[in-house]
């Protein structure tokens, strides 16, 4: 038996100390996880019985995974997923409307759902700011059987991950916005930017403070997203992200660790590498998912030069051509060379680089996590 609690083993890797063996992450955040019918196929290759899935990301169709599934690859990590304040409500065309108001279409085969609308799309004013209604973040649905779940996985010493604030100071006011315009805004309409950006801010902070209130001395890690990458390189410049969603993200994250002095795991894809040391200066511990396959984002070299300041989370086979395409052989042979690249002197938590998709044949994730197991051991 290990002397190590999964929990312990997650938090000594964050603290770059060298646990028995590298963590493991299935599903504890929405970009570690797998499709809905990914998770029906191991059910069933499995032997358990699929007594339905637990989507929370309903966009991607992504799952909390099957608690069986978790003890059965051996994952040190849990989720505390939080809830929407309303459901999605459909429409009269077929479409649906989020919480936000932001409108939302399935795509032809019926596995994703893309965003078609934006309530503040046609906004020009602060006062147009002003009139759009925000959801409730004191909604009780949000936390609705999370403090029963939390309590469970803390007596079972699994690390337990807050995942639910989506992509909390770039993303979603983008969303919110509309790609488009909100790009628009912050090259040539800053104060509105700023403006937009410093609401969705504040509506943050009272979520989190909300959410800790009530269930933060269960939490070991809370996450957050803000996609900033692309394949090539960064969405806006860096001389922008400093400007617009750098201080934000930092007083974000320091409210966090000021109330329950949680690590930060911050999802970034893409092409990240020239504001990773922006991501530590303002508190990041760790960073999901590692996107091997995006420019200046090789394994070695990111470790050797960040990896004795933050920790990287994933980066275990890339999920874009490798795992859905490649043999068991070629899926196990990027395992062993990423953990290779990852492992030594800690600071690694082993994770796909994103979730499993519908395409990915079974064997090839059985490879994967049978590679991992293998070559795990400190």
């Amino acid at each position: 038996m290990s002397e190590f609690t999964p929990k312990q083993r997650v938090l000594k890797t964050l603290s770059h100390e060298i646990p028995d063996r590298i963590p493991l992450d299935i599903g504890s955040i929405n970009n570690t996880s797998m499709h809905v019918l990914i998770e029906k196929k191991l059910c069933t290759h499995l032997g358990f019985e699929y007594q339905g899935s637990e989507i929370k990301t309903r966009d991607q169709q992504v799952v909390v995974p099957n608690e069986k599934i978790l003890q059965y690859f051996g994952a040190d990590t849990r989720s505390i997923f939080l809830g929407e304040a309303i459901p999605w409500q459909e429409q009269p065309d077929g479409t649906f409307i989020d919480q936000w108001g932001i409108g939302r279409r399935s795509d032809p085969d019926g596995h994703y759902y893309s965003m078609c609308s934006h309530p503040l799309a046609k906004a020009r004013s602060i006062a147009d700011l002003d009139a759009y209604e925000w959801p409730d973040p004191y909604a009780e649905e949000r936390l609705a059987g999370l403090e029963v779940k939390a309590r469970k996985f803390s007596g079972q010493q699994y690390c337990i991950i807050l995942e639910g604030f989506r992509e909390a100071n770039f993303g979603l006011p983008s969303w919110i916005r509309g790609m488009t315009e909100f790009y628009m805004d912050l090259a040539a309409n800053k104060a509105f930017a700023h403006a937009l950006l410093d609401r969705v801010l504040d509506w943050q902070l009272k979520l989190v403070d909300f959410i800790l209130d009530r269930i933060g001395g269960y939490i070991d890690i809370v996450k957050f997203a803000d996609d900033l990458g692309t394949q090539q390189g960064l969405l806006i410049s860096p001389e922008m992200y400093r400007e617009f969603v750098k201080p934000r993200q930092a007083e974000l994250y320091q409210h966090v660790k000021d109330r329950c002095r949680c690590p930060i795991l911050l999802h970034s894809c893409g092409a990240i590498r020239d504001i990773l040391p922006d991501f530590i200066e303002i508190g990041v511990d760790a960073i999901n998912p590692v996107q091997l396959s995006a420019k200046g984002m090789d394994a070695r070299r990111l470790k050797a030069e960040f990896g004795d300041r933050i920790t990287f989370w994933g980066g275990g086979i890339d999920t874009q051509q490798v795992l859905p395409y490649g043999t068991p052989e070629q899926v196990r042979d990027e395992v062993v060379k990423n953990i290779e690249a990852f492992k030594p002197g800690g600071g690694y938590v082993f994770a796909a680089v994103h979730n499993i998709q519908p395409d990915v044949p079974i064997e090839n994730i059985m490879a994967m996590f049978e590679a991992y197991h293998d070559f795990a051991a400190y």
